[in-house]
């Protein structure tokens, strides 16, 4: 009667009592003894398996130590295995329990315990190097790779277990990652594969991870891991760093052209991926320059390399005009830089050979200006390239006794671009023209002869005109055709 009067005066509605503790954390709080005393008896081993592989770095490529061929006696012990097995599935049917069925929440909780198995299982049983070492790089790749591919708790999410998980994950695969690649350093055939599997998990993180987060460290671990690998495999073949430079920057112009191809880093919510990935490129040709600072050759030929490679970047479609700027001007100094560099170790000792490339690119740079800024002022798009042009070489036949030859070039030039500016109407042009051809063609006067007084008076002439009606008249059609000029 009285668990008859109990059960009537339950709620008869469907709803149930809510847990005072959740059960998650009330299973959690029951197994925390047993599992610290379990991690205890395994912790010898897992010391050294994570510790043992930092002994190659005092020999790289020099083969294993022997101490990671055999391991202590007193940590090969299978029983850890099974231990740190039971845990793991443990773990597992505890995530399938409490889950419910979402991926998210179950693997960070299986991943500390598997990664653990996976870690001490070589040494558990006697093996030495290299399993050692590729058990280590596995549990890098599975636990980075398991949270890059689930999606973390939201922040407005009461998941403090969870994300202690997650955080727990990543220490161990950090501290795997860095055990595996030091016992990777013993053998140049084992550091190739660590590096070449190393850009292939960045990579895999960086397409397909589930968060914004996790694509932009995929990027930079990938690229990072590419630079590296395209360094070692240089060295592996026998080329001086200054060549493996050139790989270097090759993975600098893929990340460029990943950036201008890929379809998801043209969207507007990829805006910051799509900067990581363009500033790793840029960060790899420093490092190729920096592989490269003692020999110029190289770096000359790197400089031209790399204003190539931000020219088709500059192309990229949804760029703003600033930036297209940047880059148009970044390839100018990168072109000019390799020509002087190139002319410098021939011993070129012609001044133009320096300014007129410059004025060349700073030229062409303008000119693609004006197509995309009709407004821009003549003195912006074309003035720095006539000033480079112009000036050295007209410094240096006032100041010296300079050939014949650079005069009468020099004379010809400024005419060519006075009568250019003249018949496109671009004020740049005829006012540097013509202040250049009048200077040369006055010191033209008193250097190579009185035969050529005529030359100046009939240009006064003929600009001026006979009578002052003349010459009012030419002035005033000049000053007006010089304000209506760009």
């Amino acid at each position: 009667m009285l668990l008859d009067g109990a059960m009537r005066r339950l709620p008869d509605d469907g709803t149930q009592r809510r847990w005072r503790v959740s059960p998650a954390a009330g299973a959690l709080a029951a197994a925390a003894l047993p599992t610290a005393l379990a991690v205890a008896s395994i912790g010898p081993t897992l010391v050294v398996a994570l510790a043992d592989p930092y002994r190659t770095l005092t020999r790289i490529w020099q083969g294993p130590p022997p101490e990671l061929l055999d391991p202590p006696a007193d940590v090969v012990d299978p029983t850890h295995v099974l231990t740190a097995l039971l845990l793991t599935v443990t773990a597992a049917l505890a995530a399938t329990g409490f889950s419910g069925g979402r991926r998210s929440r179950a693997v960070p909780v299986v991943l500390p315990g598997a990664a653990v198995t996976l870690l001490i299982t070589p040494v558990a049983l006697g093996q030495g190097w290299p399993a050692s070492a590729l058990a280590g790089l596995s549990v890098f790749t599975i636990s980075m790779l398991g949270l890059a591919l689930t999606l973390p708790p939201r922040l407005t999410e009461r998941a403090r277990s969870l994300r202690l998980a997650r955080v727990l994950v990543f220490a161990i695969g950090l501290a795997a990652g860095g055990s595996g690649l030091a016992g990777a350093l013993a053998t140049r055939g084992l550091t190739l594969f660590t590096l070449g599997g190393a850009v292939g998990v960045g990579t895999v993180a960086a397409l397909f991870g589930t968060t914004q987060r996790a694509r932009i460290l995929g990027w930079l671990f990938a690229s990072l891991m590419a630079q590296l690998f395209a360094l070692t495999a240089g060295l592996v073949a026998g080329l001086a760093a200054v060549w493996s430079a050139f790989g270097v920057l090759a993975v600098g112009a893929a990340l460029q052209v990943f950036v201008a191809t890929l379809p998801r880093l043209r969207q507007p919510e990829a805006q910051r991926e799509a900067a990581t990935v363009e500033w790793s490129g840029y960060a790899a040709a420093l490092i190729a320059l920096a592989l490269a600072f003692d020999s110029p050759r190289h770096i000359a030929a790197l400089l031209a390399a790399w204003g190539a490679v931000l020219g088709v970047a500059a192309t990229r479609p949804g760029r703003r005009p600033v930036e297209r700027r940047i880059l148009f001007w970044a390839v100018v100094v990168c072109e000019i830089s390799a020509w002087w560099i190139m002319m410098r170790v021939a011993d070129v000792a012609l001044p133009e050979a320096y300014t007129l490339p410059f004025a060349a690119l700073a030229l062409l740079v303008g000119v693609l200006e004006l197509r995309h800024r009709a407004e821009l002022s003549s003195w912006v798009a074309y003035g720095p390239a006539l000033v480079t042009a112009f000036v050295p070489t007209l410094a240096i036949v006032l100041a010296t006794d300079s050939s014949t030859l650079r005069q009468v070039l020099l004379l010809l030039g400024a005419v060519a671009v006075l009568t250019f500016g003249s018949t496109s109407r671009q004020q740049a042009p005829v006012i540097v023209g013509a202040t250049v051809t009048v200077i040369a063609a006055v010191h033209a006067l008193f250097n190579l002869g009185p035969w050529l007084v005529m030359i100046p008076v009939g240009l006064v002439l003929l600009v001026l005109g006979a009578s002052n009606e003349r010459r009012r008249r030419t002035q005033e059609r000049l000053q007006t055709a010089l304000r209506g000029m760009r």
